[in-house]
This record gives structure tokens, C-alpha cells and sequence, in this order.
């Protein structure tokens, strides 16, 4: 099950979380997930403490693949709304799409890849969820 912690964004992201539950289902995702919005100085924050880069970054995932007693808690994705926001205005579209490719980029170091170390697997998997189950947004 995925949770959406949108705090006080208005950003129309919950309508992304049917097809993130697919995506999720898709690479392998069975546990709980938190997808949480935050402004720049929260993203800064954990990026400065768990990467070591004193910047606010887009996207953040912290992987778990914890057993509790509610179940398999599989991690927690951050999103930096300000960072999306300047993103999508470079990129030529919308805030909701932004979030939408920066939620599966999440969803998919959960799973496991990562774009850093591998030949470019990733990418092309991100590509392909993103033009299956978000081609509208």
C-alpha cells in the first residue's frame, strides 16, 4: 500500500496513486510505501544528513524491506515540490508530471536499482513503467 503525506501542497499527486500501486506491484514492491511532498529545506536537510550534499535535491528514497507487525514496510520516497516545480518548468510540462516520474524514479530504487552503479538498466526501466502507466499525466 502506498501513502501519499501531500502536507499543505496542493498538487493534485493523489491522482497518481492508482497507477503508482501498479508500477509498485510491477517491479516487485509488496510492502507499505510513504511518499512524502516537502519543501526545500526538508529535501536539504535529509540530503545533507544521509548524502552528504548540503542542497535540496528532487527526489529521495530511503529503502527499508522491514518486517513489522503491520507487515512488509518496504521504505520512503521524499519529493521536493520546489525542486519538481523548477524541473517541469525546464522540462516543457506539468508539476503532476514531474511528481509522476520523480515517484517511479523512487519506486524503483526501492526495488532495488540502482542508476548510479548499473548500465543504464534503470533508465530504460523508468522509461518504459513511465510510458505504461502515465501516459496521461
Amino acid at each position: 500500500m502506498i501513502t501519499l503525506d501531500c502536507g499543505h501542497y496542493r498538487t493534485g499527486a493523489r491522482a497518481l496513486l492508482p497507477d503508482l500501486r501498479r508500477v509498485a506491484s510491477e517491479i516487485g514492491l509488496r510492502g507499505g510505501i510513504t511518499i512524502r511532498l516537502a519543501g526545500e529545506e526538508e529535501s536539504r536537510r535529509f540530503n545533507h544528513q544521509y548524502r552528504h550534499k548540503d542542497y535540496p535535491t528532487d527526489v529521495l528514497t530511503f529503502p527499508m524491506h522491514d518486517q513489522t507487525p503491520a507487515g512488509r514496510y518496504e521504505g520512503d520516497i521524499l519529493v521536493c515540490v520546489e525542486v519538481a516545480r523548477r524541473q517541469a518548468r525546464e522540462r516543457g510540462h506539468s508539476l503532476r508530471r514531474e511528481l509522476w516520474v520523480l515517484m517511479v524514479h523512487g519506486l524503483l530504487h526501492l526495488g532495488g536499482y540502482d542508476h548510479e552503479r548499473d548500465q543504464g538498466e534503470m533508465a530504460a526501466r523508468e522509461q518504459g513503467l513511465i510510458a505504461k502507466y502515465g501516459g496521461v499525466w
